[in-house]
Protein backbone atom coordinates (compact mmCIF):
# COMPACT_ATOMS: atom_id res chain seq x y z
CA UNK A 1 0.00 0.00 0.00
CA UNK A 2 2.83 2.35 0.92
CA UNK A 3 4.30 1.80 -2.51
CA UNK A 4 1.42 3.05 -3.90
CA UNK A 5 1.22 6.31 -2.42
CA UNK A 6 -1.53 5.67 -0.09
CA UNK A 7 -1.89 8.46 2.78
CA UNK A 8 -3.00 7.82 6.35
CA UNK A 9 -3.76 9.89 9.09
CA UNK A 10 -7.93 9.10 8.75
CA UNK A 11 -8.21 7.09 11.73
CA UNK A 12 -4.97 4.94 11.77
CA UNK A 13 -1.06 5.89 11.07
CA UNK A 14 -0.04 2.59 9.42
CA UNK A 15 -0.62 0.44 6.52
CA UNK A 16 -1.36 -2.34 8.92
CA UNK A 17 -3.96 -0.93 11.22
CA UNK A 18 -5.80 0.29 8.38
CA UNK A 19 -5.54 -2.70 6.65
CA UNK A 20 -7.13 -4.80 9.23
CA UNK A 21 -10.04 -2.36 9.95
CA UNK A 22 -10.59 -2.40 6.06
CA UNK A 23 -10.66 -6.19 5.95
CA UNK A 24 -12.73 -6.65 8.93
CA UNK A 25 -15.10 -4.47 8.33
CA UNK A 26 -15.43 -5.83 4.27
CA UNK A 27 -16.19 -9.08 6.13
CA UNK A 28 -18.65 -7.56 8.71
CA UNK A 29 -16.52 -8.14 11.85
CA UNK A 30 -15.79 -6.19 14.57
CA UNK A 31 -12.77 -3.52 14.43
CA UNK A 32 -12.02 -5.36 17.62
CA UNK A 33 -12.11 -9.12 17.01
CA UNK A 34 -9.79 -11.08 18.59
CA UNK A 35 -6.14 -11.52 16.91
CA UNK A 36 -7.19 -15.29 16.51
CA UNK A 37 -9.76 -14.02 13.66
CA UNK A 38 -6.64 -13.62 11.17
CA UNK A 39 -6.45 -17.53 11.63
CA UNK A 40 -9.74 -18.44 9.68
CA UNK A 41 -10.01 -19.29 6.00
CA UNK A 42 -11.99 -17.66 3.92
CA UNK A 43 -15.09 -18.26 1.09
CA UNK A 44 -14.25 -17.20 -2.54
CA UNK A 45 -17.28 -14.33 -2.29
CA UNK A 46 -15.63 -13.06 1.35
CA UNK A 47 -12.25 -13.20 -0.49
CA UNK A 48 -13.53 -11.22 -3.39
CA UNK A 49 -15.42 -8.35 -0.72
CA UNK A 50 -11.68 -8.23 0.53
CA UNK A 51 -10.15 -7.92 -2.39
CA UNK A 52 -12.24 -5.42 -4.08
CA UNK A 53 -12.28 -2.86 -1.08
CA UNK A 54 -8.30 -3.23 -1.01
CA UNK A 55 -8.22 -2.46 -4.62
CA UNK A 56 -10.86 0.79 -4.10
CA UNK A 57 -8.64 1.97 -1.66
CA UNK A 58 -5.39 1.57 -3.31
CA UNK A 59 -6.68 2.66 -6.97
CA UNK A 60 -9.05 5.38 -6.12
CA UNK A 61 -7.67 6.29 -2.99
CA UNK A 62 -10.50 6.60 -1.04
CA UNK A 63 -10.41 6.62 2.74
CA UNK A 64 -11.31 3.58 4.39
CA UNK A 65 -13.88 5.23 6.89
CA UNK A 66 -16.19 6.22 3.66
CA UNK A 67 -15.23 2.42 1.71
CA UNK A 68 -16.95 1.01 5.54
CA UNK A 69 -18.91 3.91 6.48
CA UNK A 70 -18.02 4.02 9.75
CA UNK A 71 -15.26 5.69 12.13
CA UNK A 72 -13.48 5.29 15.10
CA UNK A 73 -12.35 8.11 18.11
CA UNK A 74 -10.94 7.11 21.39
CA UNK A 75 -12.69 3.90 21.39
CA UNK A 76 -16.05 5.11 19.89
CA UNK A 77 -17.84 4.94 17.29
CA UNK A 78 -19.57 6.90 14.31
CA UNK A 79 -21.47 6.44 11.43
CA UNK A 80 -19.49 8.46 8.55
CA UNK A 81 -19.67 9.27 4.56
CA UNK A 82 -18.93 12.23 2.39
CA UNK A 83 -20.78 14.71 3.93
CA UNK A 84 -18.71 14.72 6.59
CA UNK A 85 -14.73 14.80 7.94
CA UNK A 86 -13.65 11.91 9.32
CA UNK A 87 -13.40 12.12 13.46
CA UNK A 88 -10.13 12.67 14.41
CA UNK A 89 -9.31 15.53 16.84
CA UNK A 90 -6.50 15.91 19.44
CA UNK A 91 -9.71 17.16 21.81
CA UNK A 92 -10.94 13.72 22.11
CA UNK A 93 -8.30 12.64 24.07
CA UNK A 94 -8.90 16.03 26.73
CA UNK A 95 -12.33 14.97 26.80
CA UNK A 96 -11.79 11.18 27.70
CA UNK A 97 -9.15 12.64 30.71
CA UNK A 98 -11.72 15.18 31.50
CA UNK A 99 -9.71 17.56 30.70
CA UNK A 100 -7.45 16.97 33.28
CA UNK A 101 -5.54 19.10 34.52
CA UNK A 102 -6.84 22.37 32.44
CA UNK A 103 -10.36 21.85 34.28
CA UNK A 104 -10.19 23.99 37.32
CA UNK A 105 -13.25 23.77 39.10
CA UNK A 106 -14.18 21.15 41.46
CA UNK A 107 -17.88 20.32 39.51
CA UNK A 108 -17.38 19.41 35.85
CA UNK A 109 -18.86 21.40 33.23
CA UNK A 110 -22.56 21.73 32.58
CA UNK A 111 -22.96 23.82 29.32
CA UNK A 112 -20.77 22.60 26.53
CA UNK A 113 -20.32 24.59 22.92
CA UNK A 114 -18.91 22.21 20.37
CA UNK A 115 -18.28 24.34 17.15
CA UNK A 116 -17.46 22.59 13.95
CA UNK A 117 -19.71 20.08 15.08
CA UNK A 118 -19.13 17.96 12.02
CA UNK A 119 -19.81 13.92 12.40
CA UNK A 120 -20.96 15.03 16.25
CA UNK A 121 -18.27 13.21 17.41
CA UNK A 122 -16.73 15.56 19.64
CA UNK A 123 -19.95 16.47 21.08
CA UNK A 124 -21.02 12.70 21.81
CA UNK A 125 -17.75 12.29 23.61
CA UNK A 126 -18.37 15.30 25.54
CA UNK A 127 -22.14 14.33 26.74
CA UNK A 128 -20.81 11.12 27.25
CA UNK A 129 -18.03 12.11 29.41
CA UNK A 130 -19.60 14.65 31.42
CA UNK A 131 -23.50 12.93 31.90
CA UNK A 132 -24.81 16.39 33.37
CA UNK A 133 -24.12 18.34 30.97
CA UNK A 134 -26.22 20.06 28.21
CA UNK A 135 -24.06 20.05 24.36
CA UNK A 136 -25.11 22.48 21.70
CA UNK A 137 -23.09 21.29 18.31
CA UNK A 138 -22.70 23.65 15.44
CA UNK A 139 -22.09 23.76 11.90
CA UNK A 140 -22.77 25.37 8.86
CA UNK A 141 -23.06 22.24 6.73
CA UNK A 142 -26.33 21.10 6.81
CA UNK A 143 -25.44 17.73 4.94
CA UNK A 144 -22.93 17.48 7.97
CA UNK A 145 -25.38 17.84 10.64
CA UNK A 146 -27.65 15.00 9.09
CA UNK A 147 -24.86 12.87 10.01
CA UNK A 148 -24.49 14.06 13.35
CA UNK A 149 -28.13 13.92 13.80
CA UNK A 150 -27.48 10.09 12.70
CA UNK A 151 -24.83 10.19 15.30
CA UNK A 152 -26.80 11.54 18.26
CA UNK A 153 -29.88 8.64 17.71
CA UNK A 154 -27.18 6.27 17.60
CA UNK A 155 -25.82 6.82 21.13
CA UNK A 156 -29.66 7.97 21.91
CA UNK A 157 -28.20 11.76 23.23
CA UNK A 158 -31.32 13.71 21.33
CA UNK A 159 -32.24 15.13 24.63
CA UNK A 160 -29.50 16.13 25.83
CA UNK A 161 -26.96 17.41 22.86
CA UNK A 162 -29.24 20.37 20.71
CA UNK A 163 -27.78 20.90 16.92
CA UNK A 164 -27.99 24.11 15.18
CA UNK A 165 -26.82 25.11 11.59
CA UNK A 166 -24.64 28.02 11.83
CA UNK A 167 -21.61 29.98 10.25
CA UNK A 168 -19.87 30.06 13.85
CA UNK A 169 -22.18 31.92 16.29
CA UNK A 170 -24.45 34.19 13.52
CA UNK A 171 -27.58 32.31 14.19
CA UNK A 172 -26.72 32.00 18.51
CA UNK A 173 -28.32 34.10 20.45
CA UNK A 174 -26.68 34.71 23.99
CA UNK A 175 -29.42 35.17 25.53
CA UNK A 176 -31.11 31.77 24.10
CA UNK A 177 -27.38 29.98 24.41
CA UNK A 178 -25.07 29.65 26.54
CA UNK A 179 -23.60 30.75 28.81
CA UNK A 180 -21.23 27.93 28.48
CA UNK A 181 -18.96 26.37 30.73
CA UNK A 182 -16.49 24.72 27.80
CA UNK A 183 -16.31 25.35 23.93
CA UNK A 184 -14.43 23.18 21.96
CA UNK A 185 -14.21 23.59 18.38
CA UNK A 186 -11.46 21.62 16.04
CA UNK A 187 -12.47 24.02 13.29
CA UNK A 188 -11.52 23.46 9.60
CA UNK A 189 -7.83 25.90 9.33
CA UNK A 190 -6.00 24.45 6.40
CA UNK A 191 -4.65 27.19 4.19
CA UNK A 192 -6.00 27.58 0.93
CA UNK A 193 -2.26 27.90 -0.03
CA UNK A 194 -1.80 24.37 0.78
CA UNK A 195 -4.84 22.88 -0.32
CA UNK A 196 -3.23 21.54 -3.74
CA UNK A 197 -1.01 19.65 -1.92
CA UNK A 198 -3.66 17.48 0.34
CA UNK A 199 -3.58 13.98 -1.08
CA UNK A 200 -6.34 12.61 -2.65
CA UNK A 201 -7.74 11.04 0.18
CA UNK A 202 -7.88 14.19 1.96
CA UNK A 203 -9.32 15.88 -0.58
CA UNK A 204 -12.23 13.19 -0.47
CA UNK A 205 -13.52 15.20 2.13
CA UNK A 206 -15.84 18.25 1.97
CA UNK A 207 -13.59 21.19 1.65
CA UNK A 208 -15.47 23.42 3.98
CA UNK A 209 -14.60 21.24 6.67
CA UNK A 210 -10.85 21.23 5.58
CA UNK A 211 -9.67 24.85 4.18
CA UNK A 212 -9.88 28.35 5.35
CA UNK A 213 -9.03 31.84 3.83
CA UNK A 214 -7.01 34.05 6.14
CA UNK A 215 -3.69 31.48 6.52
CA UNK A 216 -6.55 29.23 8.12
CA UNK A 217 -7.36 31.33 10.51
CA UNK A 218 -10.76 32.78 8.95
CA UNK A 219 -12.95 30.64 11.17
CA UNK A 220 -10.85 30.52 14.11
CA UNK A 221 -11.35 34.63 14.09
CA UNK A 222 -14.93 34.06 13.95
CA UNK A 223 -14.87 31.99 16.82
CA UNK A 224 -12.36 34.39 19.10
CA UNK A 225 -14.47 37.66 17.90
CA UNK A 226 -17.87 36.51 19.79
CA UNK A 227 -16.84 33.55 22.29
CA UNK A 228 -16.48 35.95 25.24
CA UNK A 229 -20.18 37.25 24.61
CA UNK A 230 -21.49 33.60 25.51
CA UNK A 231 -18.63 31.98 27.80
CA UNK A 232 -20.03 31.59 31.36
CA UNK A 233 -17.46 33.42 34.24
CA UNK A 234 -15.89 30.22 34.36
CA UNK A 235 -16.00 29.42 30.98
CA UNK A 236 -12.46 27.96 29.06
CA UNK A 237 -12.54 27.75 24.97
CA UNK A 238 -10.12 24.63 23.47
CA UNK A 239 -9.24 25.09 19.99
CA UNK A 240 -7.31 22.79 17.22
CA UNK A 241 -5.37 24.42 15.01
CA UNK A 242 -3.14 21.41 13.33
CA UNK A 243 0.34 22.76 12.48
CA UNK A 244 -1.33 26.43 12.17
CA UNK A 245 0.73 27.62 15.04
CA UNK A 246 2.25 30.28 13.85
CA UNK A 247 -0.97 31.86 12.02
CA UNK A 248 -2.80 31.28 14.93
CA UNK A 249 -0.43 33.54 17.45
CA UNK A 250 -0.27 35.97 14.56
CA UNK A 251 -3.52 36.23 14.70
CA UNK A 252 -4.04 36.52 18.78
CA UNK A 253 -1.05 38.66 18.94
CA UNK A 254 -2.70 41.32 16.51
CA UNK A 255 -6.12 41.35 16.91
CA UNK A 256 -7.05 39.37 19.79
CA UNK A 257 -4.26 40.86 22.40
CA UNK A 258 -6.82 40.08 25.60
CA UNK A 259 -6.28 36.63 24.99
CA UNK A 260 -3.33 34.60 26.13
CA UNK A 261 -3.57 31.34 25.07
CA UNK A 262 -1.85 28.43 26.23
CA UNK A 263 -0.39 25.51 24.28
CA UNK A 264 -1.45 21.95 25.18
CA UNK A 265 0.42 18.46 24.84
CA UNK A 266 -1.37 15.67 25.06
CA UNK A 267 0.20 12.09 24.21
CA UNK A 268 -0.06 12.74 20.59
CA UNK A 269 1.03 16.38 19.68
CA UNK A 270 2.54 19.84 20.86
CA UNK A 271 1.51 22.95 19.25
CA UNK A 272 -1.70 21.35 17.75
CA UNK A 273 -4.79 22.79 20.71
CA UNK A 274 -4.66 26.02 22.27
CA UNK A 275 -6.71 26.83 25.79
CA UNK A 276 -7.98 30.27 26.13
CA UNK A 277 -8.25 30.48 29.93
CA UNK A 278 -11.85 32.16 32.02
CA UNK A 279 -13.46 34.73 31.19
CA UNK A 280 -11.32 36.03 27.98
CA UNK A 281 -11.85 39.49 27.05
CA UNK A 282 -10.52 40.32 23.46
Amino acid sequence: MLEKGVQFGQGTLNAWDESRWLVLASLGLAVDSPIDVEQQPLSADQASRVRAAIERRIHERIPTAYLTGEAWLKGYSFIVDPRVIIPRSFLAELLVDRLRPYWPHPTAPLRILDMCTGSGCLAIIAADVFQQAQVTAVDLSSPALEVARLNIQRYELEKRITLVQSDAFQNLDPKVHGPYDLMISNPPYVPERKAAELPPEFKAEPRSALIAADRGMSVVRKILSQAGEFLSPRGLIFIEIGHERRAADELMRREFPGYKPHWIRTSEQFDNVFLITPNPHP
